[in-house]
């Protein structure tokens, strides 16, 4: 299984729930999963983080290889799903431009999408889960992927 994880889980591992000065062993096994490639976000997340956490992000700078550059396809898919759900993307308050992104890039790719979003139940207002269901997709969360590797952490 291949991961596709959006800013919002990374943010609130690294800042809430898996701060690495206390569970160094979770970093490592995500290191280890975006090693093997199966850890994949678009590079808009990487653009995001680095307005959220400066810590976060030189870690993940580190891991350049998860990132990945917006190809033609992801490019046409994130603009079909901007289409469907325009308010994806708005003014509110951290709100974020790489969400199209990220369920383009694992619509495209097939690959697992993973966001510590909830969902809001509004399409007019939607989250990544509202998409998610409304696409036929699933969308898990960082402790999912936890059991789904069955990592034990601590």
């Amino acid at each position: 299984m291949t991961y596709c994880i959006d800013t919002s889980s990374l943010i609130s591992a690294w800042q809430e729930r898996y701060p690495i000065e206390n569970f160094p062993a979770f970093w490592v096994k995500m290191e280890a999963l975006i090693v093997a490639g199966r850890l994949v976000a678009p590079v808009d997340v990487l653009h995001e983080i680095k307005k959220r956490s400066d810590e976060l992000h030189v870690w993940l700078k580190a891991q350049r290889s998860m990132f990945r550059e917006l190809e033609d396809a992801v490019q046409i898919e994130a603009a079909r799903v901007l289409a469907q759900f325009p308010r994806l993307v708005g003014e509110r308050k951290l709100r974020t431009s790489a969400d199209p992104f990220v369920i383009a890039l694992a619509r495209v790719e097939g690959l697992q999408l993973v966001t510590d979003e909830k969902p809001t139940g509004n399409l007019s207002r939607p989250n990544i889960p509202d998409v998610c269901t409304e696409l036929n997709m699933t969308a898990i969360n960082v402790l999912d992927l936890i059991r789904r590797e069955k990592w034990v952490v601590g």
